[in-house]
């Protein structure tokens, strides 16, 4: 009798570790669903990097030609209304230069927060795991009449 009792208590513990164990692995904090949800906002900031990187690219572009072409200084001035057809372009100092349009950089973009089961509340539940069994092992000797033999 006492073997078994032994026995289910062990077992109880067993199966409180088993459920804490599951738990932590795939709701916890460092577990498979935080890590998928990690793993999804890599993939959106890399989409946005590779944005921000095509966007350099055509800045870097759109600089070295306008350092060095003057028929696309000519296109942006013609654009921006300085010079009209048959009109040639004169480059007067000291007057400022406005922008052609303003390139948009993006969005600022967050950490999302990571949604996870607490430490706590996996012990907690494991806890209640071993309480639980305990108590159905405990009412089913009281209703077979401590006949350890039956269960």
């Amino acid at each position: 009798m006492k073997n078994m009792n032994r026995f289910h208590f062990l077992l109880s513990i067993c199966c409180a570790v088993l459920v804490y164990v599951c738990i932590s692995v795939l709701a916890g904090q460092e577990g498979i669903w935080a890590y998928n949800q990690l793993k999804a906002h890599k993939i959106f900031l890399s989409l946005h990097v590779e944005a921000l990187q095509r966007l350099n690219r055509q800045l870097v572009s759109d600089d070295n030609a306008l350092r060095s072409d003057n028929d696309v200084i000519a296109a942006y001035a013609k654009k921006m209304g300085f010079v009209r057809d048959g009109e040639r372009l004169v480059k007067i100092s000291g007057i400022s230069e406005t922008p052609a349009f303003v390139y948009d950089p993006g969005t600022r973009v967050m950490r999302p927060e990571i949604i996870f089961v607490p430490e706590w509340i996996a012990k907690s539940i494991a806890f209640l795991i071993f309480i639980l069994y305990n108590l159905a092992y405990s009412l089913l000797c009281v209703l077979h009449r401590y006949d350890t033999a039956k269960i």
